[in-house]
C-alpha cells in the first residue's frame, strides 16, 4: 500500500473513490471540513442519505454515492462516530470498514478527506488510521490459485487529502514499519506447518537480520540444546524428525545502555498434542502454536526498522510437538536446563516446557533488566477471555502496568490475571519436583505459575494470547486466521520505555553490580 498527499480537494488526482469522513452530529451528521469545493449537485447527492436517514455517520458506517460532476466515479461516506468521544481505536475500526467496503467494489485507488480534530493529535489520527487501513487491507493468498488470487483486490494506493496530509506522511510511514512487522508475524503464522518448520524460522530470522546490520542473530542446533542442558525441550522435540532451533536474535539500538529486554516466544510449529492427541476442531489450525514465535520476530524487526534507541533479544526455542515412536511419554521425567525435574502428565501442555528452558537460559545467560513471553499457551484462557484480550501474568507489579497502558494504547487488550503461591501446591509431584499439568481448574493460571518457577529474580510478565492470535472469523479491521497480535502493544511499550529513558540521567541507566 502506497501512501501519498494532496493540499486540498481542488488539487487532488482522480482515483476510484473518494473516501468523505463525517463526524455524527446532535441532528445531523457534520462532514470534517469544509467541501465547498464539491460542486453543488455533488454536495446534493450527498445529503440524500442523510435526509434519509441512512446514514447518521455512527463509528464505522459506510455508504456509497454516485455523481458525474466529480472525478471519481462513487463517493463512500464513513461515520466516526462522536468527534468528542473519538479514540485510536475507532478510527482504526472505521478506516478498517471503509477498506471492507472497498474490497466489494474491487477497488485498488482511493482518496481520503483527512480528518483533523481539536480531540486528537494529527499524529494520532495518522497512526490510528494507517494502521485500520492497512490491517484491513491483508489477505493470505499463498495457497490459492491464480484465478481466485487475482478475484481478491486490494486497496494498493491511498492518497490523502488536507493542509496536514504532506506532514503527516511521515506518521503514516512510521505505522507501515510497525504493520510490517504484524504482517510478518501473520504470514508465518498462516503458513503450512510442513513449510514453516524450525528450520524456516531460523533462515527468517538471518533474512531479517541481513536487512539490517545492527541485528544480529544466532541459531543453534540441537547437539547445541544437549550441550546446554535444555531437557525440557528436547523432550518436546524428540518426537520429530524435524531438528528442532534454539533462535537469538539480539538489537542493540543503544550501546551506551545496560537496560535490556528479552522477548521470548513459544515456537512450537505444530503441535498434535503428543501421545495425547488433539481431536478433530483442535488439531487443524495447530500450525498457529508458534503465533508467540511470529510475533517476537516481527515485533524485533518492527524496532529495528524504526531504530529505536533500546535492547532487545528475542528468544526462540522452536520445535514441533509430533506423534511417534520416539515421541515423550506420559509419567516420564525430564531435567531441564535449570536443573529442576519435571513429569509429564500431559504431552498436550508442552508449550510450558519449551519456554521453561528458554526463559531460565535468558535469564541467566543474557541477564536482562526484564523479560516478556508471548505464547498460545492455554485453551483455557480462550474459555476465560474469549477472542477479545489476551492473559497477562507478571511477577512485578510496575512492569505488568506498563505493558496494560500499552495494550490499552494500542487495543491489543490484556487483562491481568495473579500468579498466587497456592497455585504451586497443585504442581507438585510424587516422583519429580513438580508436574507439568494439574487438570483443568485454574488451567491458564496454574499454567503461568508453572512459568514463574523458571525465573529466579528478573522482572517478568507472561501473556497468554491463545485466544488473540488466530481468529475463526474477520474481526473489525483484523482478518480471519493469524492477526499478529502482540507486535503493536510490544512496539508501544519500548517506543514509550525509550522515551522515558531519555528523560533519566544516562548514570541512572546502568544496572547497578
Amino acid at each position: 500500500m502506497h501512501f501519498n498527499s494532496a493540499p486540498s480537494l481542488e488539487k487532488r488526482d482522480s482515483s476510484d473513490v473518494l473516501i468523505l469522513p463525517f463526524w455524527k452530529g446532535k441532528k445531523v451528521p457534520t462532514p470534517v471540513t469544509e467541501l465547498s469545493h464539491l460542486s453543488a449537485k455533488v454536495q446534493a447527492s450527498l445529503q440524500a442519505p442523510i435526509h434519509a436517514k441512512d446514514f447518521t455517520a455512527k463509528e464505522g458506517e459506510c455508504i456509497f454515492t454516485y455523481g458525474d460532476e466529480i472525478a471519481e466515479p462513487r463517493i463512500l461516506l464513513l461515520g466516526l462516530g462522536d468527534q468528542q468521544n473519538i479514540t485510536q481505536e475507532g478510527l482504526r475500526r472505521s478506516f478498517g470498514q471503509a477498506v471492507r467496503a472497498c474490497h466489494q467494489k474491487k477497488v485498488t485507488r482511493v482518496n481520503i478527506l483527512f480528518p483533523v480534530t481539536e480531540y486528537l493529535s494529527n499524529e494520532h489520527v495518522a497512526r490510528a488510521i494507517a494502521e485500520g487501513l492497512i490491517s484491513a487491507n491483508y489477505s493470505f493468498n499463498a495457497y490459492k490459485s491464480q484465478t481466485l488470487n487475482e478475484a481478491t483486490s486490494h486497496i494498493q494506493e491511498i492518497t490523502f487529502i488536507g493542509d496536514e496530509a504532506f506532514f503527516i506522511l511521515e506518521h503514516i510511514k512510521h505505522a507501515q514499519k510497525i504493520m510490517k512487522g504484524v504482517f510478518l508475524a501473520r504470514d508465518l503464522t498462516n503458513g503450512n506447518a510442513d513449510f514453516i518448520t524450525p528450520e524456516y524460522l531460523a533462515e527468517t530470522a538471518k533474512k531479517i537480520a541481513k536487512a539490517t546490520p545492527r541485528l544480529k542473530v544466532e541459531v543453534h542446533d540441537e547437539a547445541w540444546i544437549k550441550k546446554e542442558g535444555m531437557g525440557l525441550f528436547l523432550a518436546v522435540a524428540q518426537g520429530s524428525k524435524k531438528e528442532p532451533k534454539f533462535i537469538v536474535m539480539k538489537w542493540r539500538g543503544d550501546p551506551t545502555s545496560s537496560d535490556h529486554t528479552v522477548i521470548v516466544g513459544k515456537g512450537i510449529t505444530f503441535d498434535t498434542g503428543g501421545l495425547l492427541l488433539k481431536p478433530l476442531g483442535s488439531i487443524e489450525n495447530q500450525r498457529a502454536d508458534m503465533a508467540g514465535a511470529a510475533s517476537a520476530m516481527g515485533t524485533i524487526q518492527a524496532i529495528s526498522e524504526l531504530e529505536l534507541a533500546i535492547n532487545v533479544t528475542v528468544v526462540i526455542a522452536a520445535c514441533e510437538n509430533a506423534i511417534g515412536s520416539d515421541a515423550y511419554k506420559p509419567g516420564d521425567v525430564f531435567k531441564s536446563y535449570l536443573g529442576k525435574t519435571v513429569e509429564i502428565l500431559s504431552t498436550d501442555a508442552e508449550g510450558r516446557l519449551t519456554l521453561a528452558d528458554a526463559l531460565a537460559w535468558s535469564e541467566k545467560e543474557l541477564k536482562p533488566s526484564r523479560i516478556i513471553d508471548l505464547a498460545t499457551l492455554t485453551y483455557a484462557m480462550i474459555v476465560t477471555l474469549g477472542s477479545e484480550a489476551a492473559g497477562l501474568m507478571s511477577n512485578s507489579e510496575s512492569l505488568a502496568q506498563e505493558l496494560l497502558q500499552a495494550a490499552h494504547r494500542t487495543h491489543e487488550r490484556a487483562h491481568l490475571f495473579p500468579l498466587y503461591e497456592e497455585y504451586k501446591d497443585v504442581l507438585k509431584s510424587d516422583i519429580a519436583d513438580m508436574k507439568n499439568w494439574a487438570g483443568r481448574e485454574a488451567g491458564a493460571l496454574v499454567a503461568g505459575t508453572f512459568l514463574n518457577q523458571f525465573i529466579e529474580k528478573t522482572p517478568w510478565a507472561h501473556f497468554d494470547i491463545a485466544g488473540v492470535a488466530f481468529l475463526k472469523e474477520m474481526k473489525r479491521y483484523n482478518p480471519k486466521l493469524a492477526t499478529g497480535f502482540g507486535v503493536r502493544l510490544l512496539v508501544d511499550f519500548f517506543e514509550h520505555l525509550s522515551e522515558k529513558r531519555e528523560e533519566l540521567p544516562k548514570a541512572s541507566l546502568k544496572r547497578k553490580k
